[in-house]
């Protein structure tokens, strides 16, 4: 790698982390960021983001297992359904055309622009034991939409177990957790196409775990709501953008 690549993936490792630890949804930038910034094939975009997840979810559930919040009944639920979906999602994104690789990765990011803008925390959430056949078809749902678009697990797991009244620091607490089976199975699923920078990705892991730091810091210090403001009107963008660019490449190409 050059010097000037090594500089631009460590600058997108750092707003992917600091997002992750502040809001949570910063997995959903490194994909485009690879395509559309360094000319990276969509499929090894893909592959690759899901590589430098393993870094953060590591250091992430390393963090809350110390702190005593990790929900191990609903984690292992979640992960029997995540495994088997990770790999067929993988598989899944080989067999996307280049011109609408994107397009999944964009709704999914106006889909969460949307909640983070339109949503209430739930005021009530309690620690309710949710149903055995429920988590692992969450983690299924889950692991695949991860694994085909390659964005790391907390991007959908947060807001869905914090819809069905999951409490802030278990739902964050267990996405964590979950990244490491994720991206481990959707990994192989990639590499056996030959779709994972095992170098770029390993640097990105690696600078996004300092992201990671420094935006749990901000987001101690910052107002919730303008936190989700910012997060939701980003990702509005994001999908608008990636939508628009798209189209534009079906009608040139």
């Amino acid at each position: 790698m050059t010097f000037e690549t090594v500089l631009a993936l460590s600058a997108m490792a750092l707003v992917a982390g600091g997002l992750i630890g502040s809001i949570g949804i910063g997995g959903v930038v490194v994909p485009p960021a690879l395509v559309f910034a360094l000319g990276f094939d969509p499929h090894i975009a893909a592959g690759t983001s899901s590589w430098s997840f393993l870094f953060t979810g590591v250091a992430g559930s390393l963090i809350y297992i110390r702190r005593g919040f990790m929900p191990w009944r609903m984690v292992i639920l979640l992960t029997a359904g995540i495994i088997p979906a990770a790999v067929l999602g993988s598989a899944l994104n080989s067999r996307i055309p280049d011109a609408i690789a994107m397009v999944p990765l964009a709704l999914l990011a106006l889909a969460a622009g949307g909640y983070q803008l339109l949503s209430r925390r739930p005021r009530g959430a309690t620690d309710r034991r949710l149903p055995a056949a429920g988590l692992v078809c969450i983690g299924t749902v889950v692991g695949l939409a991860s694994s085909a678009t390659g964005t790391g697990g907390p991007f959908i797991l947060v807001p869905i177990l914090l819809f069905l009244g999951v409490p802030v620091v278990t739902a964050v607490a267990a996405a964590q957790v979950i990244q490491v089976p994720l991206v481990i199975f959707a990994t192989a699923g990639y590499a056996l196409h030959g779709d994972v920078d095992f170098a770029a990705g390993t640097l990105l892991g690696i600078v996004a775990v300092v992201g990671v730091y420094l935006g749990s810091r901000v987001a101690t210090r910052a107002p919730a709501n303008r936190i989700r403001l910012f997060a939701g009107s980003s990702l509005l963008v994001i999908g608008a953008a990636l939508l628009i660019v798209n189209g534009i490449g079906l009608f040139t190409g």
